[in-house]
């Protein structure tokens, strides 16, 4: 039974009484325990899918399809339950450490309002000290304020506060984004190690290929608001991509050549009727420029959006 499964998910937005759609066709399912990683280029839409899931959109957002988290739908659960599964059993890291602390509190202010245990609490306190335990830091951050924390600390610090419940599913925005290297490595290490002792599945949103590389995962590839290849991120990393679009952002990377992809991504506004990558395609014809191609399995757990494989 798939742990979490979005099924034909669609996410627009209404701004100035227009409605415009930015991620659509979703159709995804991860297992208990598995690691997952969502990757492309900035502004593709892997974040919206993230906040879909979490119920976190702005006010002027649609969602329509399903997202089912165990026996839940979380489209249509009332807000009362969707905060209860936020607080236990899905844990979320977002992005950009820097600003998602609050300034003029204490970091063991902020791990109780996680925690409801209780302002001053004896046992509060020892609760977050194992927090800090848990991602590597040391007792004394818990009285510390963000402004007196490294980056790293930081990063360390959200971390433990998404992972303090021991959620069933870690849902991760781009945790090493603004990281020195050494910085990036160790978090997602400390990633990898908590998600495997409290036996998590992973969600992991990144735009980094070196991050992606070193978590054995399912691979999630994005492009102009829809998954465009999914499988083993082994088998894609390693020179088994299928997509155009894949076999692109791999050649891109420094350690491949650094050879970028031309053109860019079409505006949300005016997305063609075919294929959303056909202008940038060296392989493309008439048919991709007229009609979407479909989502389909190419090999074992292997799904291609593409015509010409």
């Amino acid at each position: 039974m798939s742990l979490l499964c979005l099924s034909n998910l669609e996410i627009g937005f209404t701004v100035n009484g227009r409605s415009v759609t930015i991620v659509d066709g979703i159709n995804f399912e991860m297992k208990r325990g598995e690691r997952t990683t969502i990757i492309g280029e900035s502004g593709c839409g892997k974040s919206l899918v993230a906040m879909a899931l979490l119920g976190i959109l702005p006010s002027n957002a649609t969602v329509r399809g399903n997202i089912r988290f165990n026996n839940h739908s979380l489209t249509t659960v009332d807000k009362c339950t969707l905060r209860q599964l936020r607080a236990t059993r899905i844990g979320y890291v977002p992005q950009s450490a820097g600003t998602c602390l609050n300034p003029v509190f204490r970091f063991e202010t902020q791990a109780r309002e996680v925690l409801h245990a209780g302002n001053g609490s004896s046992s509060a306190s020892g609760t977050v000290a194992r927090i800090l335990a848990r991602v590597g830091l040391p007792p004394g951050v818990a009285r510390m304020y963000p402004h007196q924390l490294s980056e790293g600390m930081k990063s360390r610090a959200l971390v433990g506060l998404g992972t303090c419940r021991r959620p069933e599913l870690l849902v991760a925005d781009e945790p090493t984004k603004g990281l020195d290297n050494d910085t990036k490595a160790d978090l997602v290490n400390l990633l990898r190690r908590l998600a495997v002792d409290g036996t998590q599945s992973l969600l992991l949103i990144t735009h980094d290929l070196d991050v992606a590389k070193t978590l054995p995962s399912k691979l999630a590839v994005m492009y102009a608001g829809q998954f465009v290849e999914i499988g083993p991120s082994h088998a894609i990393l390693d020179g088994k991509a299928f997509h155009p679009y894949t076999k692109g952002l791999l050649r891109s990377h420094p350690a491949n050549g650094l050879h970028p992809m031309p053109g860019r991504p079409p505006a949300i506004h005016c997305r063609p009727a075919g294929c959303r990558f056909a202008s940038r395609c060296s392989i493309a014809d008439s048919g991709c420029v007229l009609h979407p191609p479909s989502f389909r399995q190419v090999a074992g757990d292997h799904w291609v959006r593409c015509h010409h494989v």
